[in-house]
């Protein structure tokens, strides 16, 4: 689905929720690699689409003077691929970014955690890649909202090994090549996007639980280079018991033995 439209889904559920709070909707002019549409009423909530990175990001910031102040800070991100993504995939979005604001602050922004990179980016978490799986398994939706509402902080390993994990593997075996293929292109990127939680879910839970190898191939078609090499290593480590490295002992130096002496 062209970005143009998914993000007019998007903004229009955002829309609804803010509308009866007095919020007034913005047009933003497009640049070059975003496209922006803007929300003004006691704060100021934005949603931006970075063509670069293929993310939409839900932000918000206080307001100065009837103008936001543009401290800006981001409580929701999500991918969208125009090119494999449809209009379920902007569906889901636009409902999680109106949950995050009806929802309270501090839930919202706890849930919504990231934990930045080297280069200061923010990365995907395991929440975000559950939400992002909806697209895919959409009864995973109630399981996401169960965990949300029963645990302070998303329990993303157990999460993934429980409820996404049966409904991968059960997917594979039933869905046509270009299902799969559009299956393999959103766990390349969620990879490429994610925090180390999130890439190992995608490489010790979900791929190496992949017995048939034709299967396995299929699901990681879309992977770069790089990337399936590291999924081709971790999976040789399958059913391997890895012993833990031994603490070395600390080196004897000349002091320590003057000391004992």
């Amino acid at each position: 689905m062209e970005i143009e439209k998914a993000f007019g889904m998007i903004a229009n559920k955002v829309d609804t929720v803010l509308a009866p709070k007095g919020f007034v909707k913005h047009e933003v002019p497009d640049t070059d690699n975003e496209k922006t549409v803007l929300f003004t009423g006691t704060l100021a909530y934005s949603i931006v689409y970075y063509y670069d990175k293929k993310r939409i990001v839900l932000r918000s910031c206080g307001m100065v003077d009837d103008e936001p102040d543009n401290t800006w800070k981001t409580i929701a991100t999500w991918l969208y691929d125009e090119e494999v993504d449809g209009s379920r995939e902007a569906e889901n979005i636009g409902d999680d970014f109106a949950e995050t604001i009806i929802g309270p602050k501090q839930v919202a922004v706890q849930q919504k955690k990231k934990i930045k990179s080297e280069n200061g980016e923010q990365n995907s978490d395991p929440l975000f890649f559950a939400n992002r799986m909806i697209a895919y398994f959409p009864d995973l939706r109630d399981d996401v909202a169960y965990e949300k509402a029963h645990y302070t902080s998303f329990r993303g390993i157990t999460f993934a090994e429980t409820s996404i994990l049966p409904r991968f593997l059960a997917y594979i075996d039933k869905e046509g090549d270009k299902n799969i293929q559009k299956l393999s292109k959103s766990l390349s990127d969620l990879y490429d996007a994610g925090d180390l939680d999130v890439k190992g879910i995608i490489t010790y839970i979900l791929l190496n639980s992949i017995e048939d190898d034709a299967k396995y191939e299929k699901i990681t078609s879309q992977f770069p280079k790089e990337t399936k090499k590291i999924a081709d290593a971790s999976r040789k480590l399958r059913g391997k018991n890895i012993k833990p490295e031994k603490p070395k002992k600390p080196k004897k130096y000349i002091a320590d033995t003057l000391n004992k002496a």
